[in-house]
């Protein structure tokens, strides 16, 4: 390595970095001369990151968040290098007007997050985790569930991560309704989707799936009053961004029984240690939407590609 002599240093913000692989890591320490990696083993808090970023060249970025304020205190810093494709927690506009290059990658994690829906919403409907806890707890009780097949599962956000929940359960015979500002009519007939506007589809959907980039226009989205558009029979999964949801209006929805019950993936803040916690029909994982080993590789290895190509060109 010798990118004109200078001395790089690195630090990787995500909390698993090359857990499943080392070959991520030994790319970064072959290509820069000092890695530091995240030791608290959750997601940086802003005034963590803001303590962190004076300090380093370039940065492998988690979901954490690079406003102006953060990047303000970046002294040196040449690249953010983000492991997935979500750019929505960084000011694009202040990180070019620093001379900061911002990179994500190409590769998805939309086959691992379709799946990790589709396994909130058959936890729900199958209550697989309420006899689970029941069973270890040497508790023999039966609670009825219901089918998947023939619901109508609405999508919010027919993006990449949308389109493949459809693709992975076209075979189980659902009507689909899609909400999307981009509307891609092909896909929508090969896959028999119906656009239609938000009113609709939360009052005619079983299952309500959230795919959508965090941006002011969304940011809490989903109050009281479109919980109480939906059926009380039907369920809400959230594996897009925390902030789309007000925790608060849906544990009111959940209490009362103005929707069935909720999966979530996603927080206003993590890590989650709030009272949603302790209902039985709320299904909670700790953001692991893009934890797919196969998928979590890929884009490691990418992240640290496009790092490592801007030093090179620098």
């Amino acid at each position: 390595m010798d990118f004109k002599n200078n001395f790089i240093r690195v630090f990787v913000s995500t909390s698993t970095f090359s857990q499943f692989s080392k070959l991520p890591l030994e790319q970064l320490k072959c290509n820069t001369n000092e890695v530091i990696l995240n030791s608290l083993n959750r997601k940086l808090k802003k005034n963590e990151t803001s303590n962190i970023i004076g300090n380093f060249d370039g940065i492998i970025a988690g979901t954490e968040i690079y406003d102006e304020e953060v990047l303000k205190l970046a002294k040196k810093l040449q690249v953010i290098s983000r492991v997935g494709v979500g750019l929505d927690g960084i000011d694009l506009d202040y990180a070019k007007k620093k001379g900061i290059k911002v990179l994500k990658t190409k590769t998805t994690p939309a086959p691992a997050v379709a799946e990790l829906a589709l396994g909130h919403i058959l936890d729900l409907l199958r209550k697989i985790s309420f006899h689970n806890n029941n069973m270890k707890s040497s508790n023999w009780k039966k609670m009825m569930g219901s089918l998947l097949k023939g619901k109508t599962l609405g999508i919010i956000g027919l993006g990449s991560i949308g389109k493949e929940l459809v693709k992975i359960t076209s075979s189980m015979q659902l009507n689909y309704l899609a909400f999307d500002i981009v509307k891609n009519n092909q896909f929508a007939k090969s896959y028999g989707v119906n656009y239609c506007d938000l009113k609709s589809l939360l009052e005619n959907s079983d299952i309500v799936s959230i795919h959508l980039s965090l941006s002011d226009e969304n940011t809490q989205m989903f109050g009281l009053d479109e919980f109480q558009k939906m059926k009380n029979s039907s369920i809400l999964i959230n594996t897009s961004r925390g902030d789309v949801i007000n925790e608060h209006d849906l544990e009111i929805a959940i209490r009362d029984g103005i929707i069935a019950g909720a999966g979530l993936d996603v927080y206003e803040k993590e890590p989650y240690k709030g009272s949603l916690t302790g209902y039985e029909n709320v299904i909670v994982t700790p953001h692991i939407g893009s934890y797919a080993k196969e998928i979590r590789e890929t884009m490691e290895i990418e992240a640290v590609q496009n790092l490592i190509q801007v030093f090179k060109e620098s």
